[in-house]
């Protein structure tokens, strides 16, 4: 029999709910034990910041956006017109390993199926010639980690992943477009973007939809890890969980 994962793909909110559900559904796993994959998209423009990064280091003083801290780590990233997941499990669930790298590659492998089914090819940073590898930049996309996903020599969305004991939860970016002038006035970077990020539709040259898209990336889910996913919404105790945190008004939700 297939694993069942619960499926949510919710409409384009703001930036603090949908990083409030995406808390909640985490800090009810323990008790709930619904493995969930999460599609979503944005509303308006905003920024996340990984958890130990400061307002005052990495955003411009020219910075309008709203912005708060993700619970993982990592760099800025804008988000805007894109396609955000998250997944929430324990390392049973996809039966990963003990090794952070490993389970963070392992699930990484949908995307690489999600961009192929796009027609895209893309491999990971470190078999590339890219020599600034693991050096650290307020800017997520301006980046390269060794495991990052690069298509067309240019890296294609980021994603981080947060661990407890064998509690897993990592989310991730694809960019549907970029929009640089908005990044340069927000988020300091000392490379030049356009030369080291992309989107889907600089790479595919045309406009793309977000419910197809979601239907895409499910679907590449599903089929990389072998399971069936179950359309469903956030249960009453992950909804009492969100309000909660969004009434704290708090900018750093950490668990």
């Amino acid at each position: 029999m297939e694993k069942r994962w619960r499926l949510i793909v919710d409409k384009k909110k703001d930036g603090y709910y949908n990083m409030a559900v995406d808390e909640a559904i985490l800090l009810n796993y323990q008790t709930q034990r619904v493995p969930t994959l999460r599609i979503y998209g944005w509303s308006e423009p905003f920024i996340t910041l990984g958890y130990s990064q400061e307002p005052n280091e990495v955003l411009e003083l020219t910075n309008k956006l709203p912005f708060l801290k993700r619970v993982t780590g990592g760099s800025a990233i804008l988000h805007d017109r894109e396609l955000t997941y998250s997944i929430t499990c324990v390392l049973e669930d996809l039966s990963l390993t003990s090794s952070v790298k490993e389970s963070y590659k392992t699930i990484c492998s949908f995307l690489i199926n999600f961009y192929q089914s796009l027609g895209i090819s893309v491999k990971y940073a470190k078999d590339t010639e890219e020599t600034s590898l693991d050096e650290q930049t307020p800017f997520c996309f301006s980046s390269w980690q060794k495991l990052d996903l690069v298509a067309a020599d240019k890296k294609i969305g980021g994603n981080a992943q947060r661990r407890k004991r064998n509690l897993i939860f990592q989310h991730g970016s694809i960019p549907q477009e970029l929009d640089f002038s908005i990044i340069d006035k927000a988020i300091k970077t000392p490379f030049d973007v356009r030369k080291r990020a992309t989107s889907l539709e600089q790479l595919l040259g045309h406009h793309t939809d977000f419910s197809s898209l979601s239907q895409l990336l499910a679907k590449s889910f599903e089929n990389t890890f072998g399971l069936e996913l179950y359309r469903d919404v956030i249960s009453p105790s992950e909804e009492l969980t969100v309000s909660d945190i969004l009434k704290k008004k708090q900018q750093i939700h950490l668990f």
